[in-house]
């Protein structure tokens, strides 16, 4: 039997949506397994059984129940979405509280569709909560979404014209009465058929979009990002400083590098091997950062040799905040096995001058990280004004 234009919409629809959701579970398969990924595709799926139930519409023995069941199935997908965005967005979510959004719509769907059936109500009730969802949704992508703001303003857009579309359905419903003339149910329609289909595309390849955004920028930070403690590498380091050095020198504010390098590690690796000296750098690592301010950039740019490149700071904070390295290094060694492993570390301290470029700041360092570790280890020297010809190496 030859399909109608609309049942050919809907398979269309159903194929898309299928697409969607194998698209999104792929994302979630092949990179890293995130949560939201997954939730998308469950959406895109419920929105192709939603499609389908609407193509087997006259397979089903009473029009209200099946009214019901596509209503219900509309409100899971719509929740399931607005829940996708908020947990990539890292925001807290209330399973209870979806949970009841889903019961109270289900109850109003057969209040009005079974029992007091008005048609106002039973057809406003899924615009109305899609509307809620869709302009939500643009709302927590454009003040929580992360770097870079493009995808999220994209993606923002789609679901805010998406929300509005919904919320022109709504308004029109509620003009039905108990039951809908005919030129205000061809309206609505026409608003189904005319813009639904469109945004609901729109809506799936932004969130293909955002996945890919996702990929992109988790690549990017794992191609400047040290494995093992989870700070810069030497790359990212230099990156983070050039920006660092860049706004010292545009406000004429001070700064300060501190080059620091665990006491005798080799001695940790041979006496209780690498597994423990890969402890002991995370260890050392995790001292660090509580000690730094989080606008200040740290890495790991050799074996145990870390930088710190402290922003508006002199070599006088730099010193304060080495001295709280040192001391919480004290306070808490390392425990392995019931064994408390001491680790110290040597520091070198650099301030910026104006006629400094990267390269001499961190060799004046380097050199104050020489001489500290010359002097004994576990000690702190502050480089004087000179600059050095070739990097020093440290044994």
């Amino acid at each position: 039997m030859a399909l109608s234009a609309v049942q050919a919409l809907q398979l269309t629809l159903v194929v898309v949506s299928l697409v969607f959701a194998g698209a999104c579970f792929l994302g979630w398969r092949l990179f890293e397994r995130p949560r939201h990924a997954l939730i998308w595709s469950g959406a895109f799926l419920l929105a192709a059984i939603q499609y389908g139930l609407n193509l087997t519409r006259d397979l089903f023995p009473s029009y209200e129940w099946w009214w019901v069941l596509v209503s219900v199935v509309s409100c899971l997908l719509v929740v399931t979405a607005a829940l996708g965005h908020r947990v990539r967005l890292g925001l807290p979510t209330p399973a209870r509280l979806l949970a009841a959004v889903v019961l109270v719509v289900a109850l109003l769907q057969i209040l009005f569709t079974v029992l007091l059936k008005r048609d106002d109500v039973r057809v406003a009730l899924g615009p109305g909560l899609a509307c809620v969802a869709f302009l939500h949704i643009a709302w927590v992508l454009l003040r929580h979404g992360p770097q870079p703001r493009l995808a999220q303003r994209v993606a923002a857009g789609v679901h805010l014209l998406f929300g509005l579309a919904q919320g022109l359905a709504t308004g029109i419903a509620l003009q039905f009465g108990i039951e809908a003339p005919a030129a205000l149910r061809d309206t609505y329609n026409l608003v189904n058929f005319a813009l639904m289909p469109t945004f609901f595309v729109a809506m799936g390849v932004t969130v293909i979009f955002l996945l890919a955004t996702d990929l992109s920028n988790r690549l990017r930070l794992q191609a400047i990002t040290d494995q093992l403690t989870q700070v810069s590498n030497r790359r990212g380091f230099l990156i983070a400083a050039d920006l660092l050095m860049s706004s010292a020198r545009r406000y004429k504010r001070p700064l300060a590098v501190v080059l620091a390098d665990i006491d005798f590690f080799k001695r940790i690796n041979d006496r209780y091997g690498h597994a423990v000296g890969d402890r002991a750098l995370a260890h050392f690592t995790q001292i660090l950062r509580e000690c730094v301010r989080s606008e200040d950039a740290i890495g790991r740019i050799g074996g145990e040799e870390f930088a710190v490149m402290m922003g508006d700071s002199s070599a006088k904070d730099a010193g304060r905040m080495v001295a709280r390295v040192r001391q919480t290094l004290l306070d808490r060694p390392l425990l392995e096995r019931g064994q408390m492993i001491v680790i110290t570390a040597s520091f070198g301290i650099a301030e910026f001058h104006i006629e400094d470029d990267k390269e001499d700041l961190l060799l004046r360092a380097d050199q104050a990280l020489y001489d500290a570790k010359a002097s004994g280890r576990d000690t702190v020297r502050v480089a004087g004004n000179r600059h050095l010809v070739g990097m020093v190496s440290h044994g």
